[in-house]
């Protein structure tokens, strides 16, 4: 009778039960937030390789439009593109670009990999043409993450009419077009 009469009184867990499921959901919980981390880095890095693919395109159908020579420059979290040739007396403002609110991104001065000619970071100039991109032909612009691995880039080919935003999770040493 006694071993039925404390059946009946326990209602609840105990002190252990609670602290191995309140573990186990801590542990679970961390490996979400490491996943989660992953996750915004990638979207951020692509999300620049896109911007700035976007930003040279727009600088390059502007430069048709004015049809003036443009210097497009990067530094830091910043790039910006101004009227006449690069290496000429700096020219009026055409545009800007920068990365806000993320503190991680900046430009890296690095060539990009085998298939990419020449850093457009320190300079490279638009000319105008007619019927055909403004960007010079051939280059690229690099985006790193923070100290990491991860970087972004605006790719211009040679044999293409387009600039082709690109991300690489192994500090440039391959690329995935997006």
């Amino acid at each position: 009778m006694h071993m039925l009469h404390s059946r009946e009184m326990k209602k609840g867990f105990t002190m252990i039960e609670l602290l191995v499921v309140v573990s186990i959901m801590g542990i679970l919980s961390a490996m979400g937030v490491a996943s989660l981390h992953g996750a915004v880095v990638n979207n951020r890095v692509k999300d620049a390789a896109i911007n700035v693919s976007a930003y040279l395109e727009r600088v390059a159908n502007e430069t048709n439009r004015l049809s003036e020579k443009v210097c497009v420059k990067a530094s830091g979290k910043r790039i910006q593109a101004t009227k006449g040739a690069c290496g000429s007396t700096t020219g009026a403002l055409v545009s800007k670009y920068e990365f806000e609110g993320n503190e991680n991104l900046s430009f890296d001065n690095s060539n990009g990999g085998g298939d990419c000619s020449k850093s457009w970071v320190n300079g490279a100039t638009f000319e105008p043409k007619f019927g055909l991109s403004a960007a010079p032909v051939e280059g690229c612009i690099v985006v790193k993450y923070g100290s990491g691995e991860k970087r972004a880039r605006a790719l211009k080919k040679k044999n293409k009419n387009n600039i082709i935003p690109q991300i690489s999770y192994d500090s440039g040493a391959n690329w995935m077009g997006l």
